[in-house]
């Protein structure tokens, strides 16, 4: 488990200062990376986008990676902020939001630490006959791992709604928390379906996990919600 933590920092940091590079078409991108000092990157954005951050510090730096986004009246707007350090502090956040019809969302945020803290928050949100996704991993060993996360879909009028959501902590020997969270409603004919799920693994220390979905169709249709906990 060790090695796999290792592995993965130095792996998500190498990611980080080429992702930019090897998809030129993206909207939106930026990237930053630290040898013991500070990196900090962010990306915003607004009509339907797709964004990235990404950060990387080594030598016990600190590495804060974030995203956000909109999307607007047709939808679409995905994410990812992706944040490493080896030894020192990774903050990933990210928030992705699509509005109008058939809009869709996606936000992923993954910190990962090697012998530090890592924590990821990530939210997605989606309204009009929606779809979000939401994912948050934070991994280290022997530090503090924390991963939130959030999906909320609302589908109105015939409209479907659908909202997932996983988050993962994964600390060897330290301290690891993961929430999660999926919300969802569709009215009027829709159908509403809500997935989460919280995992907290590791080896030795403390680990703790939780999830929430919620699911709603109002006049007509059809709720489905699922909740996953893994916390041992």
């Amino acid at each position: 488990m060790k090695r796999f933590f290792k592995t993965f920092a130095i792996l998500a940091a190498a990611t980080t200062v080429s992702i930019v590079a090897d998809d030129a078409s993206a909207q939106v991108t930026s990237s930053a990376y630290s040898t013991g000092g500070v990196a900090r990157s962010s990306a915003s954005g607004s009509g339907n986008v797709r964004l990235n951050a990404s950060a990387a510090a080594s030598n016990g730096g600190y590495a804060n990676a974030r995203m956000t986004g909109s999307g607007y009246n047709g939808g679409r707007a995905t994410g990812n902020a992706i944040a490493a350090s080896n030894g020192g502090v990774a903050i990933a956040n990210g928030r992705s939001v699509a509005n109008g019809w058939n809009a869709r969302s996606n936000s992923n945020a993954i910190a990962a630490s090697n012998y530090g803290t890592a924590i990821a928050n990530d939210s997605a949100r989606a309204y009009g006959n929606a779809s979000a996704n939401s994912m948050s991993g934070a991994f280290t060993t022997g530090g503090v791992s924390i991963a939130n996360g959030s999906a909320v879909a609302r589908g109105r009028w015939g409209g479907r709604a659908v909202a997932n959501n996983t988050a993962i902590s994964a600390v060897d020997y330290g301290v690891g928390v993961a929430n999660g969270s999926a919300r969802s409603n569709a009215m009027f004919g829709g159908r509403a379906i809500s997935n989460s799920g919280a995992y907290s693994v590791g080896v030795g220390g403390f680990r703790s996990s939780g999830a929430s979905a919620n699911a709603g169709a109002i006049f007509g249709g059809q709720s489905i919600s699922n909740a996953y906990h893994f916390g041992p």
